[in-house]
């Protein structure tokens, strides 16, 4: 995908949910969320502080300030217009584009433009689902866009997410159409690729997305290895 394809589709999310956020009535925007602990206008305040604080960082960027932007706080009651103002705020960045993008100074580390974008698909698309699921969606899927972004991290992904094992070296392997991962805990750490005896889960692109992410049930391995992102 080009960058303009990228940060449409980051953009087409986030937008989403500010939509669907915009339908609720109050009263459900104090429904709980898969984000324990967090209400809908809580998992909205989250979106709209994530859009701000990432499209600050591609105007650092810009003017080739490396220090990432810090933590917001968000006071505007209208979530949903605020979430439409932090992607405008984002489009903006690249309506002044550079001629070549240096590193993006994210909150979460430095990533090259297009890795930084696929974050904010991942994010915003994950959220638009939790919200989904939230106003009681229970067949909701992930759109392609957030299932190229989650699966095209990979193993890259997996090794961030995984937490030591009480157990002997064995290999986990993530198996959906469009890609297979593998990640080993060698009996002290985890590392990219095969290397002990693997223990196999295959499913649809969206089922192997959700467990990457630990939305939805998983197996006791899979749930002692990945940590709920």
């Amino acid at each position: 995908m080009t960058l303009d394809n990228l940060l449409a589709a980051a953009s087409d999310e986030a937008l989403a949910f500010a939509d669907l956020l915009e339908s609720l009535e109050p009263a459900q925007r104090r429904s709980p969320t898969p984000c324990a602990g967090w209400t809908i206008d809580d998992l909205a305040d989250h979106v709209a502080v994530v859009c701000f604080r990432d499209a600050e960082a591609y105007h650092r960027a810009r003017a080739q300030i490396t220090t990432p932007p810090g933590e917001l706080t968000m006071a505007n009651p209208d979530l949903p217009a605020a979430i439409r103002l932090a992607v405008r705020h984002l489009q903006a960045a690249f309506d002044q584009a550079p001629s070549q993008w240096p590193v993006i100074p994210a909150p979460f580390g430095d990533f090259p433009v297009a890795a930084a974008l696929r974050s904010l698909i991942l994010e915003f698309g994950v959220h638009l689902d939790d919200l989904k699921v939230a106003t009681g969606d229970r067949n909701s899927t992930f759109s392609p866009a957030t299932i190229e972004a989650i699966l095209g991290f990979g193993e890259l992904f997996l090794l961030r997410q995984a937490q030591p094992l009480e157990s002997g070296p064995v290999t986990l392997r993530l198996t959906a159409p469009s890609k297979s991962m593998a990640i080993t805990w060698t009996g002290t750490n985890w590392t990219p690729g095969a290397g002990a005896q693997e223990h196999r889960v295959e499913g649809s692109d969206d089922a192997i997305a959700r467990l990457m992410l630990r939305r939805g049930e998983a197996d006791d391995l899979v749930a002692a290895a990945i940590r709920p992102l």
